[in-house]
C-alpha cells in the first residue's frame, strides 16, 4: 500500500509541475490618482483593466502556448509628478511587464523615462502632445492627444456654439496650459473677443474672477484643467448670475462632476472625451453589461483601459513572449483588436492612428453624446 501511495504521490508532483511548466504570471501595472479629488478617474481605470484582466483569464489566454495567469498591481500617485515617479519605481520593483498609466499629463512626462530606462511599455490615456515627443520607444498614447482635441474643441466654441466673446482659463498645470494653447490656437481667425487667465486653486478669488468674466461679457468660457479649480469657478460663475457656456475637456467629462457642479453645469457645460464610448460596438455593449454587474456605471476611462490590457496582451501573444524587449516591437508596428475602440495602431511617436474625439453636453444631470457639434 506505501509503494502505491509513494508513487500517486510522486504522479501528483509530476503532474502538478508540467501544469506550472505550461503557465506563466503576467503582472500589469497599473496607476493613476487612487485618492484625493481625482480619484474616480483613477478607479475606473482600474476597474476597466480588472475587468479585461478577469476576461482575458476566464477565456485561457495562452502565450507561447503557456496559459497566461494576468495580474494587476495597482499604485496611486495622487496626481503627482514626484508621487509619480516614486510609484513607477515600486512598479519596476514589481516586475511588471507593462504599464498602463498615468492620467494626468504632467505626471505621465515625469514618469515616463523611469519606464523608458527600465525598457517596460506603458500606455497611456495622457493627453499632452510633450508626451510621446520625448524620443522614447517605451511611450505610447492609446487616446487622441490634446492637438486633435483641442481642435474639436475649438470647433464646438467657433462655429457651433457661435460664440462672441470667449475667456479662456487654465489651472497653471502641464494639461491645463496645453488644452488652453490649443484651443486658443484653433480660435485664431473666427473674430472673437478672447481674454485668458491663469488661476492657482490655492489663493484663486473666484469670485472676483467670475465678475471680470461677467464685466468681459463672455457668452463662453473655456476652463483647461481639473475639478479641483474647474468646479469653483463654475460654481462661482453660476453664483454671480452668469449663463456663459462652460466647456472643459477630458479632465471634467465625467458624470461625477456635473453631479458635483450641483446645479451649475445643467444644459449649459460641454465636453469632450478622447476615446470611443461602448455604445459604438456592440462588445462596447458587452462591457458596459460586465462593468455594470461589478462596479455600477463605467467612466470614459473605464474602457480605455480595458482596451489597453487587451492591446498589450495581443502584442505578447503576437510576439509569442511576455519579455517587454520582445513584445515591444510587436506593440510599436503591429495592428490590435480594441473590443471597444476597434483597430488601433500606432505611429512612429507612440500615438494612435485616427484618435476619436467625442462632444457631450450635460442634460438632466446626465452627459448627452452630441454628434452634431463634432
Amino acid at each position: 500500500m506505501k509503494h502505491w501511495i509513494r508513487i500517486a504521490c510522486v504522479l501528483a508532483v509530476s503532474l502538478l509541475a508540467a501544469a506550472c511548466s505550461r503557465q506563466v504570471t503576467v503582472k500589469i501595472g497599473v496607476v493613476a490618482p487612487m485618492s484625493g479629488p481625482l480619484a474616480q478617474y483613477g478607479k475606473d481605470i482600474a476597474n476597466g483593466a480588472q475587468i479585461a484582466v478577469d476576461e482575458l483569464n476566464s477565456d485561457h489566454f495562452s502565450i507561447n502556448r503557456k496559459r497566461a495567469r494576468f495580474e494587476l498591481v495597482v499604485e496611486d500617485d495622487k496626481a503627482s509628478p514626484e508621487e509619480g515617479k516614486a510609484a513607477a519605481k515600486r512598479l519596476i520593483d514589481a516586475g511588471v511587464v507593462a504599464v498602463f498609466g498615468h492620467f494626468n499629463s504632467g505626471v505621465s512626462i515625469a514618469a515616463a523615462p523611469l519606464y523608458a530606462e527600465a525598457g517596460i511599455p506603458q500606455l497611456s490615456v495622457s493627453t499632452n502632445p510633450k508626451y510621446t515627443r520625448m524620443g522614447l520607444k517605451t511611450a505610447f498614447r492609446i487616446t487622441a492627444d490634446d492637438i486633435q482635441q483641442g481642435a474639436a474643441l475649438a470647433r464646438l466654441i467657433g462655429e457651433k456654439l457661435r460664440t462672441k466673446s470667449l475667456y479662456v482659463v487654465d489651472d497653471r498645470t502641464t494639461f491645463g496650459i496645453g488644452i488652453a494653447d490649443e484651443v486658443e490656437q484653433g480660435v485664431k481667425g473666427k473674430k472673437l473677443q478672447t481674454a485668458r487667465e491663469g488661476v492657482d486653486g490655492k489663493s484663486t478669488d473666484y469670485a472676483a474672477l467670475a465678475k471680470k468674466i461677467m464685466d468681459a461679457n463672455a457668452d463662453v468660457v473655456f476652463f483647461g484643467g481639473d475639478e479641483a479649480a474647474g468646479l469653483p469657478l463654475l460654481k462661482a460663475l453660476r453664483k454671480v448670475g452668469s449663463g456663459a457656456k462652460f466647456v472643459v475637456a477630458d479632465a471634467m467629462c465625467d458624470i461625477s462632476t456635473v453631479k458635483g457642479a450641483q446645479g451649475g453645469a445643467d444644459n449649459n457645460y460641454y465636453c469632450s472625451i478622447a476615446g470611443v464610448p461602448p455604445s459604438w460596438l456592440s462588445s462596447g455593449i458587452g462591457f458596459t453589461d460586465m462593468y455594470k454587474a461589478k462596479f455600477g456605471t463605467p467612466g470614459a476611462y473605464s474602457t480605455l483601459s480595458y482596451d489597453g490590457i487587451h492591446i498589450l496582451a495581443q502584442a505578447m501573444q503576437e510576439a509569442g513572449s511576455t519579455k517587454p524587449e520582445t513584445y515591444l516591437p510587436v506593440l510599436a508596428k503591429g495592428s490590435f483588436s480594441g473590443k471597444i475602440q476597434g483597430s488601433i495602431e500606432f505611429d512612429s511617436k507612440g500615438d494612435i492612428k485616427d484618435g476619436t474625439v467625442v462632444i457631450y453636453q450635460a442634460i438632466g444631470g446626465q452627459l448627452v453624446e452630441q454628434r452634431n457639434l463634432l
